[in-house]
This record gives structure tokens, sequence and C-alpha cells, in this order.
């Protein structure tokens, strides 16, 4: 296609119109919520995630949002409105997201001698999600573990079998291998660029668990640097509006910076643009169980890449899930504050605003109580216990009460308005709770039995709780070459992708494992660069 060709494209508007673009997103959301998180309910518990209808999504079509809080800002909505200028550029590979996925596979083909050009939605941050985190790295087999004598990691498959456990068996065992194969040599390939990689901290932590020395940000700097040190441009506060088509092959991307629209010709196009939790709009149409959940995210993860894909007809899986860390305060505390490690009180209970109880709370990872919160279809949740606590814990309880972000009192009645919790409703569930620890047996929650420890001695307290999200799950279907597929799952020609916004048949509701991303990101760009070539013929 000429340069003239894929400048009379950048003056179409999409092709779907933001009232049947939110329509039938609504619907699609409706059935992943709705049906999805209800099939995991524990028994004991109807309790199901509030979800966007088709007739909501409609309203909110023709209105523009039944809330201004909802007003969105999809890339169908920015396109529509044409800026003042236009430019073209040209390149080998474009890639959309400076995150791990997008300068992996930016490095990689550069390094091989295509152009490459990068585009950043940001305007002061590279890296995305990938630049917050500590840089958490999940594989086995790579030299820089059997170097330091971390050999007790198990095998690929091993890890491919975890991760898809981990899903429920919603995940495809294809990609799960992929990612545990190639996790190891994608290590190996960072630590050759200067990142440098130790065993995570912490008691009983797998020799699986690495974490970078300089974090998430350390990692994406060194990756930018040998990029644009090998040629790749990046284009900062740049944002993909469109990709171009061509006979069903993407040649292209729309692109927008300030008042100019960029129509930049390529040779294949690589989606990294994270996920879609960094807004409550975006939430309300991808995840709507966690509107109003804090986040950790970029504002900018607006799920930009599901429409992007969705209009050069890939197939989306949306499922509804995010990854979940949940925090102590109603403003969270860092996660590195001490007080964070009372997230996890195992011989507590979980209660929501509402004063009934929401949760298993043996469970081992925090990532598991995702489910459980969105079921609930609250935003606010509080851990009560007593103070039969071990002396460390019961000392930074003390602390977290001197903090603001836990209350105390000599009864649960005096702990309910402490708190700001219904009083009636509370009393009734630690009553309730009290019985079934005296059974020592958990048929609500089926909490473990050496958990079951009564709420009988005073002081009690209560220990303020909020959700965070940090990750999406569930956006574009890939195959084991890091090929966008399309509604019969077939490749897309010429259309890539990794990372967050191409997890969606590895994780389900919940994070797997923390550093599996960070492994899936760079294994899916390393892979995605390969294959671009080798189907343009580099």
């Amino acid at each position: 296609m000429t340069t003239e060709k894929l400048n009379d494209c950048a003056k179409i508007p999409g092709a779907v119109s933001r009232r049947s673009f939110l329509f039938g997103l609504g619907a699609t959301a409706a059935v992943v919520a709705g049906g999805g998180l209800a099939g995991c309910a524990p028994q004991g518990s109807d309790a199901t995630p509030a979800a966007a209808t088709s007739a909501d999504a409609e309203a909110m079509a023709s209105t523009g949002g039944t809330d201004s809080e909802f007003m969105t800002d999809t890339v169908q909505d920015a396109l529509a409105k044409p800026a003042k200028n236009q430019e073209s550029k040209e390149a080998d590979i474009i890639v959309v997201g400076s995150g791990i996925a997008g300068m992996s596979c930016a490095v990689e083909a550069a390094l091989a001698g295509a152009k490459v050009v990068i585009l950043e939605k940001n305007s002061t941050m590279t890296g995305g999600d990938s630049s917050i985190c500590t840089g958490n790295f999940y594989c086995c087999g790579s030299a820089k573990q059997d170097s330091m004598g971390y050999t007790d990691y198990g095998t690929a498959e091993e890890i491919a079998q975890f991760l898809f456990d981990q899903s429920d068996g919603d995940a495809n065992m294809d990609i799960c291998r992929m990612v545990a194969e190639n996790g190891g040599a994608a290590m190996d390939w960072l630590v050759s660029f200067g990142c440098d990689f130790d065993k995570k901290p912490g008691d009983g932590v797998s020799d699986r668990s690495m974490v970078s020395t300089n974090g998430g940000k350390g990692i994406i700097d060194t990756l930018i640097g040998v990029a644009e040190s090998n040629g790749a441009e990046l284009m900062m506060d740049t944002r993909a509006l469109q990709i171009v088509m061509e006979n069903g092959k993407a040649i292209g991307v729309i692109a927008r910076s300030g008042d100019t629209d960029y129509t930049i010709s390529a040779k294949a196009v690589m989606l990294a643009c994270g996920g879609f939790d960094g807004e409550d709009w975006s939430k309300q149409l991808y995840a709507p169980g966690t509107v109003g959940w804090h986040t950790f995210s970029t504002p900018t993860n607006t799920g930009d890449g599901i429409e992007l894909a969705r209009e050069a007809g890939a197939l989306t899986l949306l499922k509804g899930g995010l990854s979940q860390i949940h925090l102590v305060g109603r403003d969270p505390l860092p996660l590195n504050d001490e007080l964070s490690k009372l997230r996890m009180v195992n011989t507590g209970v979980f209660v929501t605003d509402l004063g009934y109880r929401c949760a298993n709370e043996s469970m081992a990872s925090q990532f598991d109580y995702f489910v459980p919160f969105v079921q609930s279809g609250r935003k606010e949740f509080t851990i009560i216990c007593d103070s039969q606590q071990p002396a460390e814990r019961l000392e930074l309880i003390k602390k977290a009460v001197e903090k603001g972000v836990a209350s105390t009192a000599d009864t649960i009645e005096e702990l309910a308005v402490a708190a700001e919790l219904p009083q009636y409703p509370l009393v009734k569930t630690i009553e309730h709770y009290n019985e079934l620890c005296t059974a020592g047996e958990d048929p609500d929650f089926h909490k473990k039995p050496e958990d079951l420890q009564a709420l009988t001695q005073a002081p009690f307290y209560a220990i303020q709780i909020t959700p965070n999200t940090n990750d999406s799950f569930g956006q574009l279907a890939i195959s084991t070459k890091a090929e966008v597929l399309d509604e019969n799952r077939q490749p897309v020609p010429g259309l890539y992708a990794g990372g967050t916004i191409a997890n969606a048949e590895l994780f389900y509701l919940r994070y797997a494992v923390s550093g599996a991303s960070m492994c899936m990101g760079t294994v899916t760009g390393r892979i995605a660069a390969q294959e671009a070539m080798r189907y343009y013929g580099a």
C-alpha cells in the first residue's frame, strides 16, 4: 500500500460507531463477569458480581455515560476527532507500548537490523507497569540461576502445569509451555545486556522466583538504551489509534501525538500496550466488578489494544480478571510499609463494609482474594481479629491503630462503632464464626481447621483493607508464535502481541505467581520480533 493510500485511511473515522461499540462490549462484559465469576462462588454463598448489561451499555452509548466518571476515552472516540496535522513515517516493525514485552520485541528486532518505531502513550514515563513493578521473574533453567546455586526449580513442564493449574484449567497449555520453556533463556538474554537478578527474598520462596536487583524500571531503562543505540525510535506521548489493514493484513498504524496524526507504514505491527485497569471507565467496560478499587497501574492502561485488535479482526477473550493486591488502609499504605504484612491474618475474619464475612482467610496467596472480593460487590473490607496473635503481629496491629489504619475496642459492639461498621451484622457474623470454630469445621468458606480460632480475647481489632489492581487478564488470543488470532483462531497476518495484552490464555481470574508477567512479557516480545521478521522475509 502506498503512503498516499495510508494517509487516506488516516482520515476515515473508526468503522464501528461509539454506540454499537459500547453496546457490543457491554454485552460481552455481562457474559464474562456474570457467568465466569458466579461459577467460582464458594459453597454457602450465592453472591454474584455486579456486571454491565446490554441495556446499561445502550444507555451509556446514547447518553454519553450514565455518570460522568464513566465517560469513555476509547481509541474510537479519539479517532472520530481528526487531528489538525498529518504526517507519514515508515518502519519495518511498529511496537505499540514500551513495557517489558514491547521493549523485548524492539531490542530483538533492532539487533537483527530491523527499523523499529516504538509508540508510547505516556508523555512522561516509559515502561508502563513494567517500570513500577519490583522486577520479579519466575522461570527455571537459566544460567544465572545455576551460577548462583539456585537449581531446585524443577522442570519447564512442571512450571507449565503449575501455571495451567493456577488458571483453574482455563489456560491454554501450549501457551503455558511456551512461557515455561523459554523463561530461563529470556532471563539470560536480559542478563547479557547488564540486567542482574537474585533470588526473591523470604521464607519458603521457590528457586523459580528471582527478582531484578534494580527493579522493573532498571530492566526497561536498559532495554531502551540498547534499542535506541541500535537505531530504534521511541515516540513518547504518542497513542496508537488504528491498525491499518490491507487485504486482511496489518500494514501500519495511525497514531496521534498532540495535534498530529502519524500514518506509519510497516511490514508488521506488535501490540504490547498493557491492560485496562488504569481508569475506572475502562474497568467498567472490561471488568465492572472492580470499579472503585484502587490501582497501581498507570492511568494510560485503558484497554486501547483490545479495541485496536478487535477492529483488525482479532479474537478477544475478556474474562473479567485482574491481578489484585489488597493493602492496609482506606488510603492504602505502600506495599513496602511494614504494616502491609497485616493484609493476611489467617486467624482473623474478613468482612465487607456491610459487616458480613466474605472470604476463606486461609488462602495462601492474596491473589486468591480477587474472586471473593468481586463476588461481594463491595469496595472496602476489614479484618476482625482478637489479641490471640503472635507477638510480632500483635505489635504491628498496635502500630496500625496508632497510624489510624486499624481500630480497637473491648467488645465487638464497640469495635463496630470504632471501625464504622454496622453493629448488628458484625456481631452476628462473629457469633456465627465462633460457633464454626467450636465445631472445628467451616462449611461456609472451607477455612483450614487449624486457622479456626474463635475471637474471644479482648481487646479486639479491626484492620482496614482496600483492594488494589495491578494487572489485567484476558484480552487477545495469541499463537505460540505470538501471532494475534482471529475469530477462527487463525493468525491475523502481520499482527503480533505480547505481555499483558496477550495473557488471555495464560491467566484466568487471578494472578498465578509473582514474576510470571515479566517472564511472559520477555518471552512473547522476543518471539514476536523473531516471527515478524520471518513473516516479512528479513
